[in-house]
């Protein structure tokens, strides 16, 4: 079964998650307050902000994939 004919349904969860993962992005990279010089991230920091990279990197490969399937299989 294609999962085509349900990607009209789930395009604005898709469309949301991919802005979510963009807010993200954004938040992480603003400059914090001026004043800290230096900022030592927990591990748990760091395992949540390589699971987010994870996960945009995975979707943005699953993407990838789908239109170049889909591009090539349209003719």
């Amino acid at each position: 079964m294609s999962f085509l004919p349900l990607l009209p349904q789930r395009l604005p969860q898709i469309i949301r998650q991919v802005e979510q993962d963009v807010e993200t992005v954004i938040h992480v990279l603003q400059p914090g307050p001026i004043g800290i010089v230096e900022h030592t991230f927990a591990d748990a920091e760091i395992f949540e902000a390589r699971a987010t990279l994870k996960r945009a990197v995975d979707n943005w490969r699953m993407n990838w994939t789908l239109e170049r399937n889909h591009s090539s299989t349209s003719f």
